[in-house]
């Protein structure tokens, strides 16, 4: 096969899908829904040793389907779940530098009022989102606060990633990019993943597949820039601005027309016309926003305030997790343990704000002794297993707090050997009791390593022999030279590291 794309633009491409998801936003332990093992600390380490010369032979040759993807029902709220695709990192990097590959085409045929992933052409990086979040919402503002008597019709599409169309998609790349070789490749990438799993349209999980919905949604934008009226769209947010109500009707309907047209439908829930106060209100709280600023600023009584705002939040019928987020975000900054009883208590009716409570838990030092034995008896009573991110999230604390528990050892065991549980949660257990493991049960851990067919799962289990001190270089060498995918993650040990966390 010729070379289609230079290679320099594909390493390029590959270290910036690397770098994104290492050691920057992805790659920021609390940011990411599924925090790595170890970081990617092994990729990290081996990056310019050999792993980037690999990553580019496979984009060369042609050899860059996904090879393992973990597809995990991810909570959106208590009760409710939305699938995250969960790749090697290998498969990741790839993906995501194949979609670099084809955004500055992309990008130079969105519409200026489209906020969401868009790509810096100087610098040659995505701009991070919540910038682009923050300019959506003041240009939303401006446009409401410009008229007497404004209106704002909001919508989004129903489940849309899982309903992107690959074939349409694909015909969109082919018109608007240089490279057929590179459409090609990211076309067969996609293909590959919905027919080996139990999943559709585009993989969630990863901020590259944001750019390419963002071209699918294109036929929107351009329905609305020919009709003349303001609009502002990140994602598939869309707000339009108009103050006559039955036009605002009128152009949703033609919208789901063509949303229709692409395999998609406007969501009902989410669908709406509001009056001029009722969408400043949902574009900008005013009191949230001052609230947010007397945190940051010290301002006396900030503290009673944010602590007034949880109680009145964990009150209503519903809980709001945007609020809790808020609240809880907000107490992290100021130091403030008030919510640590309640969030003890309600743990398994927050797994979808898990990053958050987390966050808050570990800022909470005085109440260390407490939180450490609440949620010591959380994994013990059994109600664990249907909450797998609390148990990852959990494993993670006491593994940074290097704190060692004969219950939560045993709980570790556990979770190790049920095989019906995800893999994330597994390959934490098998780091926290690698780190405390009797010669006996590293032989343990040993024969669990070659009974287990995951390779993640044998990848977190090297580390933990590693880490339990009966991992011998014989026994390296044998993996290394048996088990390929492997390879790096041997090497990466044998520079004797402190394997980090996050």
């Amino acid at each position: 096969m010729a070379q289609p794309t230079g290679d320099a633009l594909t390493a390029s491409a590959l270290d910036l899908a690397k770098r994104l998801l290492v050691p920057g936003r992805a790659g920021d332990q609390d940011y990411s829904a599924i925090p790595d093992v170890a970081g990617y600390a092994d990729i990290q380490d081996q990056w310019l040793a050999g792993y980037r010369k690999t990553l580019l032979s496979s984009i060369r040759d042609g050899d860059c389907t996904p090879t393992y993807t973990e597809i995990i029902d991810y909570p959106k709220d208590s009760i409710n779940f939305r699938p995250l695709a969960r790749f090697s990192a290998r498969d990741r990097i790839i993906y995501d530098a194949l979609i670099y590959l084809v955004t500055p085409d992309i990008d130079r045929h969105l519409d200026r009022r489209v906020f969401s992933y868009r790509w810096d052409h100087q610098r040659r990086e995505p701009h991070f989102w919540s910038k682009l979040w923050r300019q959506m919402q003041r240009v939303s503002r401006r446009h409401l606060e410009a008229d007497p008597w404004p209106r704002m019709a909001t919508l989004d599409a129903a489940s849309f990633y899982e309903h992107v169309d690959i074939d349409i998609l694909s015909d969109d790349l082919s018109c608007i990019s240089k490279n057929r070789y590179d459409t090609q490749r990211l076309t067969r990438f996609l293909t590959a993943f919905q027919r080996i799993n139990h999943a559709w349209g585009l993989p969630q999980g990863s901020d590259a597949s944001a750019i390419l919905a963002n071209l699918y949604l294109t036929p929107v934008d351009e329905f609305l820039r020919k009709s003349g009226i303001p609009f502002a769209r990140y994602s598939d947010d869309i707000r339009i601005f108009h103050p006559d109500w039955t036009e605002l009707r009128d152009i949703l309907g033609e919208i789901n027309r063509i949303l229709r047209s692409r395999r998609l439908s406007m969501s009902a829930q989410k669908t709406a016309i509001l009056e001029q106060q009722d969408a400043l209100t949902r574009i900008h709280d005013p009191r949230l926003a001052s609230l947010s600023a007397s945190c940051d600023i010290g301002i006396p009584g900030a503290q009673e305030e944010v602590r007034m705002y949880f109680d009145k939040a964990i009150k209503e019928e519903q809980l709001s997790q945007t609020a809790i987020r808020f609240a809880l975000n907000r107490l992290v900054k100021l130091r403030d343990d008030h919510a640590v009883s309640w969030c003890l208590e309600n743990l398994h009716y927050l797994p979808h704000i898990s990053k958050e409570l987390f966050r808050y838990l570990g800022a909470c030092k005085s109440r260390a002794v407490e939180i450490k034995h609440e949620l010591s008896l959380f994994m013990t009573s059994g109600a664990s297993s249907s909450y797998p991110y609390l148990e990852q999230r959990i494993l993670r604390y006491f593994l940074s707090a290097e704190e060692r528990s004969p219950q939560l050892k045993d709980a570790a065991w556990m979770i190790l050997e049920d095989r019906n549980r995800e893999d994330f949660p597994r390959e934490f257990a098998v780091r926290y009791l690698g780190r405390d493991a009797s010669i006996g049960e590293s032989q343990l851990l040993r024969h669990r390593f070659e009974d287990e067919p995951s390779i993640a799962m044998r990848r977190a289990l090297l580390m933990a022999l590693y880490e339990s001190g009966n991992l011998s270089e014989r026994y390296l060498n044998e993996v290394e030279e048996y088990l390929p995918p492997l390879k790096w993650v041997c090497r990466y040990l044998r520079t004797q590291p402190k394997i980090p966390i996050s």
